[in-house]
């Protein structure tokens, strides 16, 4: 049965619907989802929706189940149509229900999705087992907290990024570290602790002294992935400076063309900019992956520049690639990989 529970039987007079359209018995309509031939309301947070009981069915086997326990002749109606409690948030549900009922709409790459809605999509479509909902919450999650570097350099250029709209740069990460951790979903820990890790260390303290009352703890960071993203932090950093180790070699490459130029060049390179680069690292103001203009950055010869830009590539794979013995990740990814 799910959450569902029963209660008693909701009044339907009209002494109890008052005066307001928008209310009804004590329950507040939706106002997108009080369809006037629908046969079975559901309840969150005292907001009634009123839908199809054959949509959800087909949807999701947990409502299967939910629907063909026989109900009680006391069972709560309301406009004579039963009534199902669910525990989850009325702005939840409602996010479930747009897909439901308009998913050529919100599942298209094209149009946008607010943050929220992906986090209600995941959480829903676990609990209701309606696995396209789940499976279409991952891999948009998966675009902005890439598995992979190949998929992080694949949306870094397509901008796929800007589809989903509200994100919250310091809460989201965390939120998705906790979702993974509770729904045992490996490929977002390493895109999300990798963020996280990038994090000023009030914000990091702030999420780890606790989330506000009122929120369901998606946003507090636990003590064991505080100290997950501090030891992360400290070998980004350092892999991040190796990124930089050509430039203290001072040494061009074997097809250079113009020798003198291009050291030149690099050493111009190493006294006037490679300590702006240490001192971003100890503020802890870096993106370890940061992708420079080679043109603009190096001035050497074209095979220099090909050289240096591919070993630079390689490093950024490296690190990326690192990520989840980094973060004390891989016994969980191994222990929960996707087949």
């Amino acid at each position: 049965m799910g959450d569902a529970r029963p209660s008693k039987r909701a009044r339907n007079d009209a002494s109890s619907k008052g005066s307001r359209e928008d209310t009804t018995a004590g329950y507040k309509r939706s106002e997108n989802f009080w369809l006037r031939d629908g046969n079975v309301i559901l309840v969150a947070e005292k907001t009634a929706f009123r839908v199809h009981q054959s949509v959800l069915e087909r949807k999701s086997v947990v409502f299967q189940d939910m629907f063909g326990v026989p109900q009680p002749e006391e069972a709560e109606t309301l406009e004579e149509c039963p009534l199902v409690h669910v525990s989850d948030t009325a702005e939840d549900i409602t996010h479930m229900l747009s897909v439901l009922y308009d998913g050529d709409r919100f599942l298209n790459m094209n149009t946008s999705i607010s943050m929220k809605m992906v986090f209600a999509l995941l959480q829903l479509g676990i609990k209701y087992q309606i696995d396209y909902l789940r499976d279409e919450a991952i891999s948009v999650l998966e675009v902005i907290y890439p598995p992979s570097f190949a998929k992080y350099v694949l949306y870094q250029q397509s901008n796929s990024t800007l589809r989903v709209t509200e994100q919250t740069y310091t809460q989201d990460p965390i939120v998705v570290i906790n979702l993974a951790w509770k729904h045992n979903l490996p490929s977002l820990l390493p895109g999300a602790f990798f963020v996280c890790a990038l994090l000023p260390n009030r914000t990091l303290a702030a999420a780890a002294a606790g989330a506000p009352a009122k929120d369901d703890q998606l946003t507090k960071l636990s003590v064991d992935d505080l100290v997950r993203c501090l030891n992360g932090r400290e070998a980004l950093q350092s892999m991040f400076l190796d990124r930089y180790a050509f430039l203290d070699k001072g040494v061009v490459t074997e097809g250079c063309i113009s020798p003198r130029t291009c050291e030149g060049s690099l050493t111009e390179r190493r006294q006037d900019h490679m300590w702006t680069y240490v001192n971003d690292v100890v503020d802890r103001d870096f993106d370890p992956l940061q992708v420079f203009d080679w043109v603009e950055w190096l001035h050497v010869c074209d095979p220099c520049r090909r050289e240096f830009e591919q070993a630079d590539y390689e490093a950024r794979q490296k690190i990326y690639e690192a990520v989840p013995g980094m973060f004390e990740l891989l016994a969980f990814m191994k222990e929960h990989a996707e087949t």
